[in-house]
């Protein structure tokens, strides 16, 4: 058994499949932990990555095993989709199994002679949170004069099936936490309708180990322009018992060339300077258990 390292987790739109949301995890074969004869190529054209592997039928069973990136955040309908590169010499019933954990959900079986060279739809299923979701495709069964081919595998959050899920919004003050400013992380904010406000609940990261707990709300302007953020944190270790940091926000989502006369992208409060929208990393919306 070998295993071929070079994972890669995306979270993009899936173009061909509007319905989905944007939480898409990507594996491909050189993720794979591949068992068996596999042959690593790049001769046909479509390919996701930087090769495919394949397998010859007909013989013992060669098996490739694709992991998700991460376990699975939200218990749901998760649909699979994979990619192969399509030739006259591939498998008609390429056999895909769905693992949630170690329970198999489904089997699905794709005819690789066609359809190459972009993402696919197998089949949805439900997975559990905290699981390790698992593709598995083999040989087995397939004639000796057809490979399969193991390229990629992609699981989609099927938002036809399901709400989309909340996504945490995180807001960066005078470089952001790491860059010697603070970042506020609202959780499960998710995209604010024009027009409209919501709660903020979530923490604060500033220093090097502090975590602070923020509170309030966030409203977008009708014209979505400008979205203002009134924020309370609390932090004893940090900011002193009873002590509370207040900061309005106010920020431009379409950009600086749309902000309004009056308004900019800043911080006017305790953490004050200029504030921008940036992408949540794991490290930013981690809530760890020791800091200060």
């Amino acid at each position: 058994m070998k295993q071929i390292h070079g994972l890669m987790l995306v979270l993009l739109a899936a173009a061909n499949a509007p319905a989905f949301s944007q939480v898409i995890m990507d594996s491909d074969d050189n993720a794979a932990t591949l068992s068996g004869t596999w042959i690593q190529a790049a001769t046909t054209v479509g390919f996701y990555g930087t090769d495919y592997a394949s397998a010859q039928g007909g013989g013992s069973a060669d098996t490739a095993r694709f992991f998700s990136p991460k376990p699975i955040g939200t218990t749901g309908s998760w649909c699979v989709q994979a990619r192969w590169t399509a030739g006259p010499n591939r498998a008609t019933t390429a056999p895909y199994q769905v693992f949630d954990g170690a329970a198999l959900r489904n089997t699905f079986k794709a005819n690789q002679t066609q359809n190459g060279g972009a993402w696919q739809v197998l089949g949805c299923v439900t997975l559990t949170a905290g699981k390790t979701a698992e593709v598995r495709l083999s040989d087995a069964g397939v004639s000796a004069a057809n490979i399969v081919v193991a390229d990629g595998v992609r699981w989609v959050w099927d938002e036809s099936a399901n709400p989309p899920i909340p996504q945490d919004l995180c807001i960066a003050v005078n470089g952001g936490f790491g860059n010697g400013g603070t970042t506020f992380v609202g959780k499960g904010f998710g995209t604010l309708p024009k027009g409209s406000c919501r709660p903020w609940v979530g923490i604060v990261r500033t220093g090097s180990t502090v975590v602070g707990t923020s509170s309030g709300s966030a409203c977008l302007s009708d014209d979505g322009k400008l979205l203002t953020a009134s924020l309370h944190t609390t932090a004893p270790e940090y900011l002193g018992p009873g002590t509370e940091a207040i900061d309005h926000i106010e920020l431009c989502p379409l950009g600086a060339a749309q902000c309004p006369a009056h308004a900019g992208q800043s911080d006017q409060g305790y953490f004050s300077g200029p504030a921008a929208i940036i992408p949540c990393t794991p490290a930013l919306v981690a809530i760890p258990s020791s800091h200060d």
